[in-house]
């Protein structure tokens, strides 16, 4: 049986909650879940926003798609996550991206003004929510600096450093296909190869199957 309270007590909302508090939450809540399918459109963008969401299991994909078939993948998240918080204190509620997802998975939907209830009535609450939205911020501000980059060598560049400070280590495991990573980048996945290939010929970089090895750091450095 799916244990919706632990899958709870791993969720920023809820750190430093007691049992007895995260049970109190499931009974006045109202809430309901639902399982989506691999690959299956959680919210279209623009879709009316009177739900907040809260990944129980799975990862999905937050995605911006363009009327010329381009596709921008601006985050993932998954079990402890949440989604459409950004709109709690909005006047605007609708979905400002595209949520898919990518694996089986369960979410929890609790309305919208039962998230503003529990702001004004439990102080960890609120301040569980504001840090999810000061980290969201932050990372939305570094997507937008990549993002940004007017290269796709600075792209690749920025992505490495990112992983290898993350990580402390030269050698950075790709855990994803070079066309998610291209989708990423905001690039096609033909120009994504082409550039790896030449920075593999400087010997910038050393590629074996999905693990990239930075030879040169400081050459990486540089390019931004």
């Amino acid at each position: 049986m799916f244990d919706v309270q632990h899958s709870l007590s791993k969720n920023i909302l809820f750190k430093e909650f007691t049992k007895i508090e995260i049970n109190q939450f499931l009974v006045y809540s109202n809430y309901k879940t639902i399982d989506y399918q691999k690959n299956q459109v959680v919210a279209l963008e623009g879709d009316p926003l009177t739900m907040i969401g809260l990944v129980l299991a799975g990862t999905l994909e937050i995605q911006k798609h363009y009327s010329s078939g381009k596709k921008v993948i601006i985050d993932k998240i998954s079990t402890g996550d949440i989604f459409g918080e950004v709109s709690i204190f909005s006047s605007k509620n609708i979905f400002p991206s595209t949520i898919t997802s990518i694996t089986d998975s369960r979410i929890m939907f609790v309305k919208k003004n039962y998230f503003v209830k529990m702001c004004y009535k439990n102080k960890k609450f609120l301040q569980n929510l504001l840090q999810s939205l000061s980290e969201k911020i932050l990372l939305l501000d570094n997507r937008l600096r990549f993002l940004a980059s007017e290269s796709i060598r600075q792209k690749i560049s920025l992505y490495l450093l990112e992983e290898y400070r993350k990580n402390n280590t030269l050698r950075i495991r790709i855990d994803i296909s070079r066309e998610k990573m291209a989708e990423q980048f905001g690039i096609t996945r033909p120009s994504l190869s082409r550039e790896i290939s030449r920075m593999k010929k400087e010997g910038i970089i050393q590629v074996d199957k999905n693990v990239i090895l930075i030879k040169n750091l400081s050459c990486l450095e540089i390019n931004l």
